[in-house]
């Protein structure tokens, strides 16, 4: 671990006590436990390949502006300054340095009323907010169709592991995409900053108290739209079925700061999808070796893509359920 001994001696964190410890959980970056003379703190060590990207940089330290702007509102975790900055280098690679939080993520089953009641009402206070961060624009404009054709063909000839899984559910997967790129525009028009990926993972409890973490994908979204995803990721049970009561208490929380009438809520449910067919297509690349340079990249790309392909068919089976519900609100 001399590459974190370096980067505390270069940024004055103070000598380091005991072991590094590298903390799961993480899936593009690695981040460490490091204890020093000075305090504890997680410090993340950015992924080359990903940092490679033209807007990788720019994108990483508008995020943090974006949860630094939200201290104010909601309970989150931020990553520190030094000099004005958040991503810093050091031997040529990028870091992310935090206090450390001694806490630890709810997953099904511990997940209660009381859990969902705090993420709807922390989401509707983050909507709520008028927020402008220099830099960071709305995207206006409507993406196409994902190639699906080509990365089968491709899956094909490498013999990918994902191939079957792909292949099985090509059809369904580009009618979603049809329908997503269908009421894009529409659902582009109303847009807020936020964090867009509020997933179990991404929130650190501390004696009862939520802390939003991990603001990497932090930018415009609908606000509808994310609300159907942070709806399902914390209301489905561990078979994936939706739990009336979490429904009603993270919903009911989240309109104490946001309405949730007038919405043409077909349109939200079509790009609601949005999230994961994009998260699935990153991965098929990386297990085609389109994305990434380690065979490890190409291992996890296989396992993700199929591991995505199962929660769209699950997500799909529950979302007209969901969407009943809140028209029974509204």
């Amino acid at each position: 671990m001399k590459k974190i001994e370096a980067l505390c001696a270069t940024y004055n964190l103070g000598r380091i006590k005991g072991t590094i410890q590298q903390v799961s959980g993480g899936l593009l970056h690695t981040m460490y436990h490091v204890c020093t003379e000075q305090g504890e703190y997680a410090i993340k060590w950015l992924n080359p390949d990903i940092m490679k990207r033209p807007d990788a940089m720019q994108n990483m330290i508008n995020s943090e502006q974006i949860a630094h702007m939200f201290s104010d509102v909601v309970p989150l975790i931020a990553a520190k300054s030094f000099g004005g900055r958040h991503v810093i280098e050091s031997g040529g690679d990028y870091y992310l340095i935090y206090d450390w939080l001694e806490g630890r993520s709810i997953f099904v089953p511990e997940i209660t009323e009381y859990h969902c009641t705090q993420i709807g009402r922390i989401l509707g206070q983050i909507h709520s907010v008028n927020a402008e961060v220099r830099g960071v624009m709305p995207n206006t404009e409507a993406r196409g169709m994902y190639d699906w054709d080509a990365y089968l063909n491709l899956a094909r000839n490498q013999q990918a592991k994902c191939y079957y899984a792909l292949k099985q559910n090509s059809d369904r997967i580009k009618q979603i995409d049809e329908t997503i790129v269908k009421y894009q525009q529409e659902v582009l028009q109303t847009q807020v900053i936020s964090h867009r990926d509020l997933d179990p993972k991404n929130v650190m409890w501390n004696r009862g108290q939520a802390y939003l973490i991990d603001w990497e994908a932090a930018g415009y979204v609908n606000p509808y739209q994310e609300l159907l995803e942070v709806l399902n990721y914390w209301i489905a049970d561990k078979e994936g079925n939706y739990q009336s009561k979490y429904f009603d208490a993270l919903l009911c929380a989240y309109m104490e700061n946001c309405k949730v009438s007038g919405v043409n809520w077909e349109a939200v449910m079509a790009c609601s999808f949005d999230g994961m067919l994009g998260w699935l297509e990153y991965n098929v690349k990386r297990a085609l070796g389109l994305e990434g340079s380690k065979k490890e990249d190409c291992m996890e790309g296989n396992n993700q893509a199929e591991a995505t392909i199962e929660e769209l068919k699950k997500y799909e089976l529950q979302i007209s359920l969901l969407m009943q519900w809140i028209k029974d609100i509204v």
